[in-house]
């Protein structure tokens, strides 16, 4: 009898981009990011810690989800079942969504300026639930108190690891479908007013939600991401 698989779980981020220089820029001054020279990118930090990689590569600009595994061959080919695309260490959802599976990665520590949070948004929560668990062994449960479906936290071995939205209009035009990364700051009001001023775009502005006061923001390069000041922070 084979031994259960441990489900793989976000562990950090990955920022992919035709203009480093641009988003380096960016993220320095948004969010006071230092950077460390890779052989195709950097390595970026905040306040000393680990915080994301940025790599060079195609445009569009895109982050990347980065899930972490001991056995990537089993996860492959069970996304593959449930309906994926693999190439490489990309996997493809049928849904539209897509997120990167590696082995040895070191978890991000949370923190201001680090990735705190990690979402699937899609119109499609059923479908989006069904491939989570068959793919990633990733159990969709529902808050306590929730008054419906519309938002499930993701679990691994019954500890949330992200969250899945069911993005309503006008999000759901607003915002691309998949994984979205969150990153914690101290007021994103501040980051809302300055993003645009260092060639961001504010796509969705401050507003307070259950788990915080959030914004949406996509980057020079158009790559979305979400700042987030969490409840109680």
């Amino acid at each position: 009898m084979n031994a259960p698989r441990t489900s793989p779980v976000p562990v950090g981020a990955e920022l992919v981009t035709d203009d480093l220089d641009a988003s380096r820029t960016f993220y320095r001054e948004l969010l006071g990011w230092t950077y460390t020279p890779s052989a195709d990118g950097c390595a970026a930090s905040a306040d000393g810690l680990p915080a994301a990689v940025l790599r060079s590569g195609p445009a569009p600009a895109r982050w990347w989800t980065l899930f972490g595994t001991a056995d990537v061959p089993a996860v492959e080919a069970a996304a593959a079942r449930a309906g994926a695309r693999v190439t490489g260490d990309e996997v493809h959802d049928p849904l539209g969504g897509r997120f990167r599976l590696r082995a040895g990665l070191t978890p991000v520590i949370p923190g201001p300026g680090r990735p705190c949070w990690y979402e699937y948004m899609t119109t499609d929560p059923d479908a989006a639930d069904r491939f989570h668990a068959d793919a990633l062994g990733l159990r969709a449960d529902l808050p306590p108190g929730a008054p419906d479906d519309s938002y499930a936290l993701l679990t691994a071995d019954g500890v949330p690891v992200a969250g899945r939205l069911a993005t309503p209009p006008p999000l759901d035009t607003l915002l691309p479908a998949g994984w979205m990364l969150y990153l914690a700051v101290a007021d994103p009001d501040d980051i809302a007013e300055r993003a645009p001023e260092q060639g961001g775009r504010l796509l969705v502005p401050p507003r307070d939600v259950v788990t915080g006061r959030v914004c949406a923001i996509a980057d020079p390069g158009g790559a979305v991401f979400t700042v987030i000041r969490p409840a109680g922070g």
